[in-house]
């Protein structure tokens, strides 16, 4: 009796561990191929939720990103050329600014979107080990568009559930627990030098705040 309950109890934990194992490498692999699509130096996406609509370019070093306030005012322009550290924000408001920044500041994004799975790689493995061990982070199959998905979420009242593609790691559609959501669409080698030109800068007055 008592070997074969150490018998079950070994079945019991093989099963887990594959499990566990399973789970560990669609984490790892979608931070990979996330990786891979991010650093192409051609694309474009589309990303939309109730309150604000986003267009993001880049082409080479070179980002621009505009920001539209569906309900009212605070349109927005970013660009930046990281080869030579320029960094503009135009504001698309009735009376037209613009604010130039160095380095890090500002609001610019460069990257593609990053979702809650998202891990860097010098804490991949530890992070990724601890989604996979988690029971309360559920991974599902599922589609988006017709594009087959890993579905991934969390088993809290109010939590985000995230729809991201197999294929290229990133994510299609995420719904958050307050009811809000967000889609994105995206484009990859199509981006020209006119998609990531930089406004007229003598359309816009200096902000000197």
């Amino acid at each position: 009796m008592k070997k074969k309950i150490l018998i079950i109890i070994g079945i019991i934990l093989l099963v887990v561990a594959i499990i566990v194992l399973v789970r560990f490498c669609i984490y790892m692999d979608l931070d990979k191929k996330y990786d891979e699509m991010n650093a192409r130096n051609n694309y474009y996406y589309y990303s939309e939720t109730e309150g604000t609509i986003m267009n993001y370019w880049k082409k080479d070093n070179i980002h621009k990103v505009t920001v539209k306030n569906v309900k009212g005012e605070g349109n927005l322009t970013f660009w930046k050329n990281g080869d030579t550290n320029e960094y503009y924000m135009f504001n698309e408001a009735k009376n037209k600014t613009y604010s130039k920044y160095t380095g890090n500041n500002g609001m610019m994004v460069e990257n593609l979107p990053l979702t809650g799975y998202n891990v860097s790689s010098e804490n991949r493995i530890g992070i990724n080990l601890m989604f996979a061990i988690n029971p309360l982070c559920t991974i599902s199959n599922g589609k988006y568009e017709n594009k087959d998905c890993y579905i991934l979420g969390y088993l809290e009242e109010g939590s985000t559930k995230e729809w991201i593609e197999k294929e290229t790691g990133l994510p299609l559609y995420m719904e958050f627990g307050n009811g809000m959501y967000r889609k994105i669409q995206y484009s990859f080698g199509n981006t020209t030098d006119e998609d990531v030109k930089m406004p007229n800068i003598e359309d816009y007055a200096l902000n000197e705040n």
